[in-house]
């Protein structure tokens, strides 16, 4: 039988959602007894000639690295959407806006382009797969996990997780005019950053109820001592794709709380939602009934268990493969 490679230009145990992703899947198909499969991480043009005659489960954007082979495109979430967004977040007269904006024309073209000669394009969202379903045929694969893996919070008080990386360009760092202000007006909850995080970011952040963890090796141990996740992004700073924190943070029975334009693919009457820095505000004292966290916490469990279930979004990827060999 045929094999399958899978190809990341990431590190599969890297930070990079590539890199995640592909880990998870991986994991999930010899979770399932899919074992005629090879993973072929931090690939470039020299490994090309590693894959032979496989079909090729190619990560976000490595099928441009392809020319004669078959590949199904694994699309995470759609750079020159994300690229375009993020220009609004500059003044017109601002050379990112500019650096931003041409950027995204060249990811159309090559987006575009990887897609078209593309088998199948796995999409990582509903959102995503409203955009490239007329390119070519297309299964929704949502980011998920393995919810036996996230035992839930006994985190008793309100204690905030916030979860980065917050470096500059990165979609996080958008909304620190937000969380400044959130954490200013609410000096008696603890805010933990998770993740690393830029120097300026964390200077302009100090205060007595904020807390810098940088990278952690036990990444879930660390957000269950919190009670709830805060996410919020501004207007701008639209990713299609469901956010692999928000997944993470709902297995370990958290509230989430954050803006429409953070909650893209994984809307629910269970996510609070605010538009402003003040309504965000609202939200968090709503929550501060430890009932209602307990409540909602449940609800977005059970969505997890359902809907963003690793073995059984798994199968659809299988279908895939075994349908394209």
């Amino acid at each position: 039988m045929p094999k399958v490679s899978m190809i990341t230009e990431r590190k599969i145990d890297g930070l990079d959602a590539s890199g995640n992703r592909a880990q998870w899947q991986l994991h999930a198909l010899k979770k399932n007894n899919f074992m005629n499969i090879e993973l072929i991480d931090e690939f470039n043009k020299e490994k090309v000639s590693k894959l032979s005659n496989n079909l090729i489960h190619a990560q976000q954007l490595s099928g441009r690295l392809l020319e004669n082979h078959r590949y199904i495109a694994d699309a995470h979430g759609l750079e020159y959407v994300y690229s375009s967004n993020l220009s609004g977040g500059y003044s017109f007269h601002n050379w990112k806006k500019w650096s931003f904006k041409t950027k995204s024309y060249y990811y159309k073209k090559l987006e575009t382009k990887i897609l078209q000669k593309s088998q199948h394009i796995i999409c990582a969202g509903e959102s995503i797969f409203e955009r490239v379903k007329n390119i070519q045929s297309a299964t929704v694969v949502r980011n998920s996990v393995f919810p036996e893996n996230y035992i839930p919070t006994q985190c008793k008080k309100l204690k905030i997780a916030l979860v980065g990386p917050f470096l500059p360009g990165k979609l996080n760092y958008f909304g620190f005019d937000m969380i400044k202000f959130i954490v200013k007006k609410l000096p008696d909850v603890e805010f933990v950053f998770i993740g690393p995080t830029d120097k300026n970011f964390r200077e302009e952040l100090q205060f007595k109820n904020t807390k810098f963890t940088g990278k952690v090796e036990n990444y879930v141990e660390t957000l269950r001592t919190c009670s709830i996740l805060l996410a919020p992004f501004p207007n701008y700073a639209v990713y299609l794709g469901s956010k692999t924190k928000f997944i993470e943070a709902a297995a370990c029975q958290m509230p989430i709380v954050t803006t429409p334009f953070g909650n893209i693919d994984f809307e629910n009457d269970h996510v609070c939602i605010g538009k402003t820095k003040n309504d965000l505000i609202n939200q968090i004292d709503y929550l501060k009934n430890e009932n209602i966290r307990n409540d909602l916490g449940k609800k977005l469990r059970n969505e997890v268990l359902k809907n963003y279930n690793a073995d059984i979004e798994i199968k659809k990827i299988i279908k895939i493969y075994e349908e394209l060999m």
